[in-house]
C-alpha cells in the first residue's frame, strides 16, 4: 500500500494552473494521478487543493484502520 498526496502546479501555454496528485490502483499496480484543480492565482483552486488533501487522508486513515483491525484478527485469532 502506497499513501500519499499532495498538490503542484504546472506550466500550461504560459499559464499556471494547480493539480492535485495521489496514487491509485490501476489493475496490479500502483500509479501517480494528478487532478486538475483550478488556475494557480484562483483562492478557489487553493481551497479546492486543501480539500482534497484532506478528504485523501480521511479515506486513507479508515482503510488502513480496517487493514490493521483484519492484521490483528489473524494474527490473534479468537
Amino acid at each position: 500500500m502506497q499513501v500519499g498526496c499532495g498538490g503542484t502546479t504546472k506550466e500550461i501555454r504560459g499559464r499556471r494552473y494547480v493539480y492535485f496528485w495521489h496514487y491509485e490502483d490501476r489493475g496490479a499496480r500502483r500509479t501517480q494521478v494528478f487532478e486538475y484543480v483550478g488556475p494557480a492565482r484562483s483562492e478557489a483552486s487553493r481551497v479546492r487543493l486543501a480539500e482534497a488533501i484532506a478528504a485523501y487522508y480521511d479515506r486513507a486513515e479508515v482503510e488502513l484502520r480496517r487493514r490493521r483491525a483484519d492484521a490483528l484478527a489473524r494474527a490473534l485469532p479468537e
